[in-house]
């Protein structure tokens, strides 16, 4: 017998459902960030607050970078800023602490050394101290948080670290974590917020999200397709169906059915990404999309590297989406709320698809269609 499949839910639109335990879930992670925000707002009461002036960064031979996320879009996010300070302080030794995709997103940058915090690190207190004590041996210059959080695990690492110069995001009920602040950016997206945060420690930020491949393995990606797709020139287009359920964002798999048979009729080769949370409803998502090549249980620099080879991608709000966008390939971005200001790509490099019923097929093919003839031309 073949693998089984747990079932989904389905509205009318034939969208995957919420799980009914995340309203449980939220709850718990606002109640956690509750208690954190209150918990720093009487500490703040009680301690005095440190404002001394931002240091001189080029003037420094040992800096550590914190970003502790476990979502991978919010790891990539971050690569403006990392790409901002290597790129100006070619100097410094650097070194950074990151979640459990810091790894993968960040090889290829000049950075010393990256350790990574799992999920499972934040209930066992002796694996975050034992990082912590790392960290204050190495006696960096200073530590930069790269985060406009200022009540998260990295805020506390950034206190924790030690270091003489902690430079952080400003909080409005008073700075304790940090030695020196910068403000509290004011533009909508948030490549751009990290653009600012550095301008305004004295860095140039001109960059987008990147992730940077290694030849081989963008020679592993053309050797992959040449071998299931056949013909090296005719480059696919690559779907990705998912997106975080729990926030509504997995789309219509009817409609992106829809799309796929367009496609199918150019002779336009599909490509479909499976990820972690798809898995379990392959078979429907197999039913659904038809003929293609599907592909699962790739690392993400593996994925990367197959999107870099992609001429279009098109993907909900995702952590694949900026995936597509750091590997430099034309992203159509699917959303169903009105945050795509904040989290889409750039005009440069993609097209945003606003959509509240998931339902519109002709101007996702439209722009992926004219994606494609673009990079044929």
């Amino acid at each position: 017998m073949g693998k089984q499949y747990t079932s989904v839910l389905k509205n009318e639109f034939d969208t995957v459902l919420p799980h009914k335990h995340s309203k449980r879930s939220n709850f718990l992670r606002r109640l956690k960030s509750s208690l954190r925000n209150i918990f720093l707002y009487f500490i703040a009461r009680l301690m005095r607050e440190s404002t001394e002036p931002l240091p001189n960064l080029y003037a420094m031979k040992k800096i550590l970078l914190v970003s502790v996320n476990q979502r991978l879009g919010n790891s990539i996010l971050i690569t403006p800023a990392v790409s901002a300070l290597t790129n100006a302080l070619p100097n410094v030794q650097f070194t950074f602490v990151g979640g459990r995709h810091a790894k993968s997103i960040l090889d290829g940058y000049a950075i010393k050394q990256i350790y990574t915090i799992q999920r499972i690190d934040t209930v066992l207190p002796q694996r975050l101290w034992r990082l912590i004590k790392l960290l204050r041996k190495e006696k960096y210059d200073a530590t930069i948080h790269l985060s406009t959080s200022t009540n998260s695990l990295g805020a506390y690492i950034t206190y924790a670290s030690g270091t003489r110069h902690r430079i952080g995001c400003q909080r409005n009920d008073g700075n304790i974590l940090f030695t020196s602040v910068f403000k509290h950016p004011h533009s909508r997206h948030k490549v751009d917020q990290i653009m600012e945060c550095m301008e305004q420690i004295g860095i140039p930020a001109l960059d987008e999200r990147k992730i940077i491949l290694k030849p081989k393995e963008l020679l592993w990606a053309e050797d992959f397709f040449r071998q299931h797709i056949g013909n090296p020139s005719q480059k696919p287009i690559g779907i990705f169906t998912g997106g975080r359920q729990k926030k509504g964002k997995a789309w219509n798999l009817q409609s992106l059915g829809i799309i796929t048979n367009n496609l199918r009729a150019r002779n336009i080769p599909i490509v479909i990404f499976i990820g972690p949370e798809e898995v379990k409803n392959e078979t429907y998502i197999r039913s659904a999309m038809g003929d293609a090549l599907y592909i699962k249980g790739t690392s993400v620099r593996e994925t990367a590297a197959l999107i870099s080879k992609c001429k279009a991608v098109l993907t909900p709000d995702s952590g694949t989406m900026h995936l597509a966008i750091a590997a430099g390939t034309k992203t159509v971005a699917l959303f169903s709320k009105p945050n795509f200001e904040r989290w889409g790509p750039k005009e440069s490099h993609g097209k945003i698809i606003f959509d509240k019923g998931k339902t519109n097929t002709k101007d996702i093919l439209d722009a992926l269609l004219d994606y494609y003839t673009q990079c044929a031309a």
